[in-house]
C-alpha cells in the first residue's frame, strides 16, 4: 500500500515523480522545533524512512537537528536515504528551503514533508508540493506506533531487585533498627 492510495487528493501529479525531503523533527511525537533526537531516534527513524522509500519507490532527503551521526555524516547516504544535519535550531528551516531550492533549480519535482505552516507557505512560493508529516505518519501507523521496547529475562529481574532495592531504601529505617535488642 502506498501513501497515493490512501490520500489520492495529496497531489496533483503521481506522487512516485517526487524528491520528497522530510522535517525529521516532525516524525517523532512531543518534539519542538529546537529539541534534538538523540542519536538511537535518528537511526531508528532513518529506517522507518528505508522501508518507506521501498514502498513508495522514492528519493527521499531527511533533515534533523544537531550534530551528525557517526554512520552517517552530513550530505551522506544512510542505505539510500540522504541525510542533512541542521548544527542548531534556527538554521532548520533554511537548511530545509536550500535542500528544496537545489531540487527545483535541477528541475525535480518536489514534496516537502513538514507540520510547519509557515514553511509549508514558503516551500509553496518556491513551487514544491506539501504534505503533512502527521498524514506520512498515519499512512504508515504500523512503523509509527510507539511500543514499549521487550526486556530480557535479566533486565526484567535486574528491575524487580532494583525496585525492591528502592523500597527498602525508602521505608525509612530498618525494623530492626527500631527493636531494643536484648542480650
Amino acid at each position: 500500500m502506498t501513501i497515493r492510495n490512501i490520500y489520492p487528493e495529496s497531489t496533483k501529479e503521481p506522487i512516485d515523480s517526487y524528491t520528497v525531503v522530510i522535517d525529521g523533527k516532525d516524525l517523532t511525537p512531543g518534539k519542538g522545533d529546537t529539541d534534538t533526537l538523540s542519536a538511537r531516534e535518528q537511526v531508528e527513524i532513518l529506517q522507518k524512512l528505508v522501508k518507506i522509500q521501498k514502498s513508495e519507490d522514492w528519493e527521499i532527503w531527511v533533515l534533523f537537528n544537531g550534530e551528525p551521526l557517526h554512520q552517517v555524516e552530513h550530505g551522506g547516504d544512510f542505505l539510500g536515504i540522504r541525510v542533512f544535519f541542521s548544527p542548531t535550531p534556527p538554521q532548520r528551516i533554511p537548511t530545509l528551503l536550500e535542500c528544496v531550492k537545489v531540487l527545483q533549480k535541477s528541475k525535480q519535482h518536489t514534496l516537502l514533508i513538514t507540520n510547519d505552516v509557515g514553511l509549508e507557505s514558503r516551500a509553496h512560493a518556491l513551487g514544491a508540493s506539501t504534505m503533512r508529516a502527521d498524514s506520512l505518519k498515519k499512512g504508515y501507523e504500523s512503523l509509527f506506533v510507539s511500543r514499549a521496547r521487550p526486556q530480557s529475562r535479566l533486565m526484567r529481574h535486574r528491575t524487580v531487585d532494583q525496585r525492591k532495592s528502592q523500597l527498602r531504601d525508602n521505608d525509612g529505617p530498618d525494623i530492626r533498627d527500631l527493636i531494643d535488642l536484648v542480650e
